[in-house]
């Protein structure tokens, strides 16, 4: 069909085999272009990440030799050593479309969000321990936080994680048959991927040990932190179909390919306080030492293909409402789990020594996101 205002003056949206689609009346302040705004309620999982046993305790009455190590009878892992951050959780999805007035043509400009999400741990059981693997010795080991014989203590961990995306594509259609058209559509992507992990404990000696006198407290905290930036070219496809019953299928396809910035930053502190005598303070903490505490970054070719399908249908000629699945996946991507070491050379408030661990090598990986999504779409 090369005439449009055959299709405008019966109402309906071009189609080369005379389908009709609903199409607002109302006109834009350009005439020769439609306007539509996608806003989608997005129930997605960021998939997470696979934390090393971080937080263990024992049976109250396990000898201080045996209390909190991996692969000891009675041990049991209460932090870590699963997938962390994994839960459902909201976002936001807000597209604006433009196209000449036989939709043939145009461009769209979308953001994403995933908000930033807290998932908490805290305990203060009677025996708490951070399990370690001791280089010095080559055997699991753990640093006491609690137990009854001597140490009063608790543990406290906080995991946070955000997704955010923005592209701007322009849409050339490609083929149209009956009821279904293919839509061929390229442009730039930028992708933010941002996680971070608290680790803190506080503990109190009840008794004295050796030269640590009765009542000194001692506060570990480590830091760890991964940004990931993205920016690169984008393609992608887009299938539509009208069923006879007003239900209507979309696909995309998405296929975004350029560089990631990663990077990593880690830190800690050791606090001790001396009745009687005051505070001091030193770098590191127990995963976070001298020997790994630092910023690194790194630049790597990285994909990010996303798919998606939705099924909606039209309220009326100005609204369309929709539910979907989406899908995405990130390459070469740095997570939290790859910014932690858990073999310990030293134990705080010890100066480095024998292989000088925890340590940090830069390892990335490939990071998936999916979900479902709840479309509404005004036309005007």
């Amino acid at each position: 069909m090369d005439d449009c205002s055959a299709c405008d003056s019966m109402g309906t949206a071009c189609d080369s085999m005379g389908c009709t689609m609903p199409r607002n009346r109302i006109r834009a302040p350009f005439a020769h272009l439609n306007y539509r705004i996608h806003a989608d309620y997005l129930l997605w999982s960021l998939g997470g990440f696979d934390l090393p046993a971080l937080v263990t305790t024992s049976p109250v009455g396990t000898s201080t030799a045996n209390a909190g190590i991996l692969n000891r009878s009675g041990t049991s892992v209460l932090f870590g050593d699963e997938n962390v951050g994994d839960d459902m959780r909201s976002g936001l999805r807000l597209t604006l479309q433009w196209d000449d007035r036989c939709e043939t043509e145009g461009f769209d400009l979308s953001f994403l969000g995933i908000f930033e999400d807290n998932e908490t741990f805290q305990d203060s059981r009677a025996v708490l321990a951070r399990p370690v693997f001791d280089t010095g010795t080559g055997t699991e080991s753990a640093l006491l936080v609690a137990h009854p014989d001597f140490l009063s203590g608790s543990v406290r961990a906080n995991v946070e994680s955000s997704l955010y995306a923005f592209d701007v594509m322009r849409r050339q259609r490609i083929c149209s048959a009956v009821c279904d058209n293919l839509d061929l559509s390229f442009g730039y992507r930028h992708g933010r991927l941002d996680e971070a992990l608290q680790l803190s404990q506080q503990s109190t000696f009840t008794q004295a040990q050796g030269p640590i006198v009765a009542e000194t407290a001692r506060s570990l905290a480590d830091s760890f932190e991964t940004d990931n930036r993205f920016n690169g070219a984008q393609f992608g496809l887009r299938y539509q179909s009208r069923y006879a019953n007003g239900v209507y299928l979309s696909a995309n396809a998405k296929l975004a390919f350029g560089v990631n910035q990663a990077e990593a930053r880690i830190d800690g502190q050791t606090t001790t306080t001396v009745p009687g005598i005051g505070s001091s303070t030193t770098t590191g903490g127990l995963l976070a030492q001298s020997t790994n505490i630092g910023s690194y970054d790194q630049s790597d070719f990285s994909v990010i293909p996303e798919f998606g399908i939705t099924l909606s249908t039209y309220l009326d000629r100005n609204l369309q409402i929709g539910v979907g699945y989406n899908l995405l996946i990130w390459t070469n991507a740095i997570q939290i789990e790859d910014a932690i070491d858990r073999t310990v050379s030293q134990f705080p408030p010890e100066l480095p020594s024998g292989t000088l661990n925890p340590a940090f090598e830069f390892d990335s990986g490939t990071f998936i996101a999916h979900g479902l999504n709840f479309n509404a779409v005004f036309a005007f």
